[in-house]
């Protein structure tokens, strides 16, 4: 949809969906599903264009894992947020700084490994007014894998 012809409308947020994957822009939050045949190189692909229309976006990640573990994760970027003892493991949580390459790529990975076992949602925290999400639903166009796109409005969303 052009948004430079007639008045200018205030959106709140824009969905795009394919077969395998949805994304819903919002200021300030990304929402991700990829399902479960997602192709590794699509996730790759969507995550790598977020860092960089916005590499301050960032995702909490909670694993659960050994003690050694953790340091695995921060020499990857991940940063601890915090841990927790969880039986003879611990439950640590992380955040994923996109601002990080490291960090992008074992989350990538990550999210990989999860798509084995089912269907992956996700969240991001991301500085995303309405410049950004126009750019990043640009450059996620180009992949040509969303089959559907809806832009949200205020009004729109306030008669709900």
């Amino acid at each position: 949809m052009d948004l430079s012809k007639g008045p200018k409308q205030d959106y709140v947020s824009i969905e795009m969906s394919g077969a395998s994957v949805s994304v819903l822009l919002n200021q300030g939050t990304i929402s991700l599903w990829f399902g479960r045949n997602a192709d590794k190189s699509l996730v790759s692909k969507i995550l790598l264009l977020i860092s960089k229309v916005d590499s301050t976006a960032e995702h909490e990640r909670e694993i659960i894992c050994n003690f050694e573990s953790i340091s695995k994760f921060e020499n990857s970027g991940y940063i601890l947020s915090s841990y927790a003892r969880k039986k003879d493991l611990y439950k640590a949580i992380f955040l994923v700084p996109f601002s990080d390459s490291r960090a992008v790529e074992k989350l990538i990975e990550s999210i990989h490994q999860d798509l084995g076992q089912g269907e992956v949602r996700m969240a991001l925290s991301w500085r995303g007014g309405r410049a950004r999400m126009n750019i990043l639903q640009t450059e996620l166009g180009r992949l040509n894998c969303f089959s559907f796109s809806n832009t949200i409005y205020k009004e729109n969303q306030s008669k709900g």
